[in-house]
């Protein structure tokens, strides 16, 4: 299999969530860990590079809340950062089209504007109820960030996501929303 790769517009959606918040102190930590946020972006770069500045991100954001939590922060914001670029906006505006159900439906290819590896699988277990399969889980949070901000953005609402249960290769989430 090829490098796992995580492309520019996730470090862009990343980086556009952020505006206002980038400390030069930020900026150094990013750049420390591969991404230096003041200059053109890279077309590509590692997922463990990624999940360094996530994790670091997250820990200098909200030091109050654990890890997992801050890392789903930043999910949720990303995606709305993400909205803001030429790809996410199309994205986006597509989610409000074919809604929640449709949505969940086309997480793998919907994932993979982002990265290089992703693979989902869905189990549809009531009628606004899913078990989601994710492979390479390394920040569960980041999951659960993006796909409940996903589904509100696609119409849900008081949607949950949590993670049900690891495996070798991924990790399971039970979806769920009310209307």
């Amino acid at each position: 299999m090829p490098d796992k790769l995580i492309f520019a517009q996730t470090f862009e959606g990343l980086l556009r969530s952020l505006s206002g918040k980038l400390t030069p102190q930020l900026v150094q930590g990013m750049r420390e860990r591969g991404v230096d946020a003041e200059h053109a972006l890279e077309s590509s770069y590692p997922m463990e590079t990624f999940i360094a500045v996530v994790h670091y991100l997250a820990g200098e954001l909200h030091p109050a809340l654990p890890l997992e939590e801050g890392v789903a922060v930043l999910g949720r914001g990303f995606l709305d950062g993400f909205g803001e670029t030429m790809i996410g906006r199309a994205m986006l505006a597509m989610l409000r089209i074919i809604g929640p159900h449709n949505s969940l439906k086309r997480l793998t290819q919907e994932f993979r504007t982002g990265n290089n590896y992703s693979e989902t699988r869905l189990v549809q277990r009531g009628e606004r109820s899913y078990d989601l399969w994710v492979n390479e889980l390394r920040m569960p949070g980041w999951y659960v960030g993006v796909v409940s901000r996903g589904l509100e953005l696609a119409g849900a609402r008081g949607s949950t996501v949590q993670l049900q249960s690891r495996d070798a290769v991924g990790g399971t989430f039970r979806v769920e929303w009310t209307a």
